[in-house]
């Protein structure tokens, strides 16, 4: 017998959640169902969740061996979705990802309603949103509740509370040639599109019950993706889903050994956790050991450095040494005498001098890289000598603490370029600071 619905499943790396939302299919009251479980080249431990569902014929497994270094290129789980539709038999198309599960009756009620009403090809429910910690403990809980038709879903409903038949699905492909937009632009969206296309055939109607259940975990792709601008600034220590820490350097992401690590006084409260994605599309730069310390060439920038027998202190930058002209000086910009890493004066002298870093702002000053500023409520970092403004949440998503910021008059900022602007691409609109 053909299954009248078939559900397309996304899944990475939840080995703790996606055991529960497989099951939650095998345990609808409804079972004329087909699952696709389409799982972006996971780790073991998910693979060996997964692996125990397989006996049943329904569930059908498939793994996308997409490397690492290409993940960012396409909005995966469009991607993954755009591959399965083909594969489906359903009369109805619905869909699941790995932290979501479905309350029993969501397919019979949907697939009731869609019966019922032959003219409509989409239908949508309400959905309980849980928030847990790192230990699955819930948070707080809240429900998006249906908003009657609509005309415009964009950004209104999540993918895992719809359900539409496999006929608006074709002249969706038909018209367009694919069925989701996995442009990378989406990444944060992905559905938004989808729906855009759909509502251009029919409306979106709504079931006035909560029917399915998501788990917002703190390393959620939605979470992580959260007010993270499109480039990060080098000098940011960031990680993925692994344990591994990485600082993006001259663009590249250097993975940090343990130790190195603490000889190099890196603060872990300064760590950004992103999506992988996001992390492996910088290419993989020299890994920052102990082989640091026997081949200047390979010291990190943006580490104050000094040798033992001397009060002179060093920022590395640009792979070159910039001296302080005086303690007020590293004052001044907010930098700290103990974070300074001892260096050997022999290793020191094979670093090349760069300018010298003064107190002073005046048309001549060579600013420090990677230095947080404040004109009165608008915040800039120095990159290349100009001031770049970055939005107040870029920049607590990105641990820079505002306390440490280093305040200027409005008559100084005159001195240097404005650079572009440092924003979150998706719902922020980038706005112009004031500049005298």
């Amino acid at each position: 017998m053909n299954p009248k619905v078939s559900i397309i499943l996304t899944s990475y790396n939840k080995p703790n959640l996606i055991g529960k939302a497989i099951e939650s299919v095998m345990n609808q009251t409804y079972s004329e169902w087909e699952l696709f479980i389409m799982d972006d080249n996971s780790n073991e431990k998910t693979l060996r969740i997964i692996e125990r569902y397989l006996n049943d014929k329904r569930i059908y497994y498939f793994n996308s061996q997409v490397k690492d270094e290409d993940r960012y290129k396409t909005t995966r789980y469009a991607t993954l979705i755009n591959t399965a539709m083909p594969m489906t038999k359903g009369e109805y198309i619905t869909y699941l990802t790995d932290d979501t599960e479905y309350l029993p009756q969501r397919l019979n009620r949907m697939v009731k309603f869609l019966e019922e009403n032959s003219s409509i090809h989409v239908v949508y429910s309400g959905q309980l949103v849980c928030r847990v910690d790192q230990h699955f403990k819930t948070i707080s809980k809240f429900t998006r509740h249906t908003r009657g038709k609509l005309d415009k879903a964009a950004n209104k409903v999540d993918h895992c509370s719809v359900m539409h038949t496999k006929k608006i699905a074709g002249e969706v492909l038909n018209k367009y040639g694919s069925y989701w937009n996995d442009d990378p632009k989406y990444w944060h969206n992905g559905d938004a599109g989808f729906w855009s296309r759909l509502n251009e055939v029919d409306s979106f109607y709504p079931i006035n019950k909560v029917l399915d259940r998501s788990y917002k975990t703190p390393h959620s792709f939605q979470n992580l993706n959260a007010y993270l601008p499109e480039n990060i600034p080098n000098g940011t220590l960031v990680k993925g889903l692994s344990k591994d820490i990485y600082l993006i350097d001259n663009q590249r992401r250097r993975l940090i050994t343990d130790d190195m690590f603490r000889r190099l006084k890196y603060d872990s409260k300064k760590v950004v956790e992103v999506p992988d994605p996001f992390l492996f599309k910088y290419s993989l730069g020299p890994e920052i050991n102990s082989t640091v310390f026997k081949d200047h060439a390979l010291m990190p920038n943006y580490r104050l450095v000094k040798t033992p027998h001397s009060a002179r202190v060093y920022y590395i930058e640009n792979n070159q040494k910039r001296r302080f002209e005086s303690s007020v000086t590293l004052r001044k910009y907010r930098f700290k005498l103990q974070d300074a890493v001892e260096v050997g004066e022999e290793y020191l002298r094979l670093i090349p001098n760069g300018t010298l870093i003064t107190h002073r702002i005046t048309r001549d000053t060579i600013l420090p890289e990677n230095v947080l500023f404040r004109v009165k409520h608008n915040y800039f970092l120095s990159q290349e000598n100009s001031f770049h403004p970055i939005s107040y949440k870029v920049l607590m998503k990105l641990n820079l603490t505002k306390v440490n910021s280093v305040s200027l008059q409005e008559k100084e900022t005159s001195f240097f370029k404005k650079g572009k602007s440092i924003f979150w691409k998706i719902g922020e609109q980038e706005k112009e600071t004031k500049w005298t």
